[in-house]
């Protein structure tokens, strides 16, 4: 059985879901122990899993075949679950081929099999081969950073390429960092050139326990060399762990919340309203409604009011995060709200190359100058839950361009925060739908969606579905603009 220790806003939602998919939770915190009826387990996890820092999902770090597994089973249960794993997995050993020089960095590239590192060493000659050490992972378009410095990671130990003692800055009881520096002294002694590193892990366990453990890791050690000798090609030595992002989008939120809304009292939105910093009007709320069921409506209605204050108002500005399914983000150009009703509002912003936009013009590179469309202007139509969003583009003059739609996960309306304008936010789903007022209405970008599916960010089964969804656009857009030109002409006649 898989061992996972949660943290975060996510914990109770996701200790019900991996319960149910035969997980063991390990260190449960006191409130999740007490609402599962789960004893504390101290032994140590096999997948950490805890908060990312803006809340809009979780890391989680265990080992390939166990990050495989809580992903299908946190797809199956919630669906559109965005996952990114780095293609090498960090603390991973490699023995790899020297390349030469990095044009952009002046780093040495290594050829490690599937994918190209850096090392920040040079004097390599190219053609050599070095063992090479994961120290970050490649996610997004970047390539890994390599280190030629070589530790052994375990549970509660790591073997450092050096002679010292090192302690985890989360042992804080100082009987327990005395006790574990002199063991790591004594153990420093014996063991050649390698010194040892306790992780926190290391404070539960016992002097044998952690004797073993750097036993085991010397074997390991001796085993990685040994292989880097006897090989005569690029070969992967030690297999490290990976950290998986998974980010939770609108819909995925929704399922959590109606998860967790069987195990206690939830307000509607309740992760949304968490991730968004209201995370201590939350917990109150909750509390009162735990003890007063009839009165849920009324709280959450408050609650709601409160929230409401800082939503984007008529002339508010605004921020638009265009989150891209490799985990980069894009911060579009600030609009301002030019109208708003029940349904949503209106953002306006200011552009330079429209045609650009409408895909009117083929793409080129950034140091070929292109005619400016200085003064023309955007309207978006912003829906909060909407899977689309539709701008359209007009000349200085308020002439529409043409129309572009924006296939993404549910928009989510974000309020103000320390100052900062309100924001939109939302998953790009690569693939959108451009119809010029003069050009053809088509799908573009479809390239980009199947490479999502190949770094396994989204599965086969989700691109079809986006497909169909911008399929679905075009051909009512077609059928639209075939139906205002009969009108048009049969006006002429």
């Amino acid at each position: 059985m898989i061992k996972a220790r949660i943290r975060g806003i996510y914990s109770q939602s996701l200790t019900q879901i991996l319960l149910q998919n035969h997980f063991e939770i390990v260190q449960p915190t006191q409130d999740v122990a007490r609402r599962f009826g789960l004893p504390f387990h101290g032994d140590i996890p096999d997948v950490d899993i805890w908060d990312r820092s803006d809340l809009q999902g979780i890391v989680a770090i265990a080992y390939e075949s166990i990050l495989n597994r809580l992903n299908d089973v946190l797809r199956r249960r919630l669906g559109w679950v965005i996952t990114r794993t780095p293609r090498v997995a960090k603390s991973s050993i490699y023995k790899g081929r020297i390349l030469g020089t990095d044009d952009k960095t002046g780093q040495t590239r290594v050829d490690l099999g599937e994918i190209t590192g850096l090392l920040p060493d040079r004097g390599y000659k190219p053609g050599s081969f070095a063992m090479v050490q994961v120290r970050a992972h490649d996610y997004g378009r970047k390539a890994p950073m390599l280190s030629s410095s070589i530790t052994i990671p375990g549970k509660s130990a790591v073997l450092l390429p050096e002679p010292v003692v090192r302690l985890s800055t989360k042992i804080k009881n100082q009987e327990t960092r005395k006790n574990l520096l002199n063991l790591g002294r004594r153990i420093r002694d014996v063991t050649d050139k390698w010194g040892v590193l306790w992780r926190t892990a290391a404070r539960k366990l016992t002097e044998k326990e952690l004797r073993d453990e750097v036993d085991d890791l010397l074997d390991v050690a001796q085993q990685v060399y040994s292989r880097f000798n006897g090989i005569e090609d690029i070969e992967l030595l030690f297999e490290g762990t990976s950290n998986a992002d998974i980010e939770f989008p609108a819909e995925v939120k929704e399922a959590l919340d109606k998860t967790r809304g069987k195990i206690r009292s939830t307000i509607g939105r309740h992760h949304f309203y968490k991730s968004a910093g209201y995370a201590s009007l939350v917990d109150f709320a909750e509390m009162v409604i735990e003890e007063r069921a009839s009165e849920k409506d009324y709280i959450t209605s408050k609650l709601e009011k409160v929230v409401n204050r800082d939503l984007p108002k008529l002339n508010d500005p605004i921020n638009i995060e265009h989150v891209k399914l490799d985990g980069a983000l894009v911060m579009l150009g600030r609009g301002r709200v030019v109208e708003a009703d029940s349904q949503g509002f209106v953002i306006r912003r200011q552009f330079r190359y429209t045609a650009r936009k409408l895909k009117m013009t083929r793409e080129l590179p950034s140091e070929v100058q292109v005619p400016s469309d200085e003064g023309d202007y955007a309207l978006t139509r912003v829906v909060p839950g909407a899977r689309t969003l539709t701008t359209d583009y007009y000349s200085r003059q308020g002439e529409l361009k043409g129309t572009y739609i924006n296939v993404n996960t549910g928009v989510e309306v974000y309020p103000t925060s320390n100052g900062s304008p309100s924001k939109i936010r939302y998953i790009d789903l690569e693939i959108d739908i451009v119809a010029p007022v003069e050009g053809e209405t088509r799908i573009i970008d479809q390239h980009l969606l199947k490479r999502a599916v190949q770094r396994g960010f989204i599965t086969s089964e989700m691109a079809d579905e986006i497909r169909d969804n911008a399929k679905s656009i075009l051909n009512e857009l077609v059928a639209k603009r075939e139906s205002e030109e009969v009108l048009k002409s049969t006006e002429l006649v």
